[in-house]
């Protein structure tokens, strides 16, 4: 392994500051995402275990959610078919009456 100085600058401008940015940046993610495979490779079904039990959360939120508007919609519907047949016999009252 090749050890590097790290130079630190003072004065340095928005664009030199920014440009260190992206390169520090980039060598964390490389770093992050080498730790990631590391762990991956070393336990490997403790995150297909991890991925299952998130994608089953998920799945179950999603499913409730989708439950919850469709009694929603279903409780909508039946107010008003009930406003429809009590207009429907008020209607049927009045012709009648005439």
């Amino acid at each position: 392994m090749t050890v590097t100085r790290i130079d630190f600058v003072d004065n340095a401008t928005t664009k030199e500051a920014g440009i260190y940015a992206v390169r520090y940046g980039w060598a964390f993610v490389k770093g992050v995402c080498r730790e990631v495979n590391e762990f991956v490779h070393r336990l490997p079904w403790v995150c297909i275990g991890a991925v299952l039990i998130v994608a089953t959360s998920v799945s179950y939120v999603c499913i409730a959610e989708a439950r919850a508007e469709r009694d929603k919609s279903c409780k909508r519907q039946m107010e008003l078919q009930t406003q429809v047949e009590q207009l429907s016999y008020v209607v049927e009252s009045e012709r009648s009456a005439k």
